[in-house]
């Protein structure tokens, strides 16, 4: 069975032509087909709303205000009283803890990269999945995902651009994430790969290649790429869909009817974990088995 992953090739990277060339025959001579690819302009990033929606849990602690629960995690309340002698429930509860959309307003004169510099250099820790916290002692205030919304502009800016593509492969997709696009830790990743290659040449490309900036984003699974399919692309490009179509045979549902569920359990942290590098035949079986329990 093939499997088929959504990509693409992220802002700092499109600023390059080689980079884009060296992508592409990378997945030429890797045996990786681009059978749909689309390029999309900061401005309709922006229109459509869609980099907030890919990256929805940092999206979503960097606007909080107070309003919706936050979810944390028993290791993470620990660290933070450690780190800021405080419980994370007395910070909540006397609304000391807002998120980077409206830090912003607090902090006067700091755009989106003063805001992501400065909260970095103040050391944040993890208290919950994609939730990251630092103290602003000028405001008085602990900030949610700092470093969001200079990511977001990093995809919004009107020079901005993505290159949207869906891959098709034969191979694990194990060896599709290690060898052909490279640990998502460029300095983590083999020689040969996307990441790796880059990474090593990153002076003469004239390029800063890190964890966030690393050239490339790919599904982790298939699960997720489905998820990402439809966050990103008009139903046309996501309908024939390999996971799905091996879903609806083995669970007789149709695929319309599959979506909305299968999308939901994708956003679980927990889910993506587990079916992360597995191949889309596997992928299908199992998770056929759990949505008929």
């Amino acid at each position: 069975m093939r499997n088929q992953a959504f990509a693409f090739v992220k802002p700092h990277a499109m600023q390059s032509q080689a980079v884009a060339t060296y992508i592409g025959d990378v997945f030429e001579d890797g045996g990786v087909r681009i059978s749909f690819t689309r390029r999309m302009t900061g401005p309709e990033l922006a229109a459509s709303g869609v980099v907030d929606r890919h990256f929805a849990r940092l999206a979503a602690g960097a606007a909080y205000a107070g309003a919706a629960p936050l979810e944390t995690a028993d290791e993470g309340r620990e660290a933070f009283k450690r780190t800021f002698n405080e419980t994370w429930d007395k910070a909540l509860k006397t609304g000391r803890i807002v998120g980077a959309d409206l830090a912003r307003a607090k902090l006067k004169d700091v755009d989106a990269k003063g805001l992501c510099t400065a909260w970095a250099n103040l050391g944040a820790i993890e208290v919950g999945p994609d939730l990251y916290v630092a103290w602003f002692e000028d405001a008085a205030c602990y900030v949610l995902n700092g470093f969001y919304p200079a990511i977001r502009e990093s995809y919004l800016a009107p020079g901005a651009a993505i290159q949207a593509m869906l891959l098709d492969f034969e191979m694990p997709w194990r060896e599709f994430h290690e060898t052909i696009v490279g640990a998502d830790h460029p300095e983590a990743a083999l020689e040969e790969s996307i990441r790796g290659y880059l990474y090593d040449r990153a002076g003469a490309l004239e390029m800063i290649i890190d964890p966030v900036d690393n050239i490339l984003h790919a599904s982790a699974s298939p699960l997720d790429a489905l998820r990402e399919k439809t966050i990103w692309l008009d139903e046309a490009q996501w309908r024939g869909d390999p996971l799905l179509a091996a879903l609806a045979q083995r669970t007789g549902r149709e695929p319309h009817a599959l979506v909305a569920q299968v999308c939901a359990r994708a956003a679980d942290p927990a889910v993506q974990a587990r079916f992360a590098d597995m191949d889309t035949e596997r992928v299908a079986e199992d998770l056929a088995a759990i949505l008929a329990g």
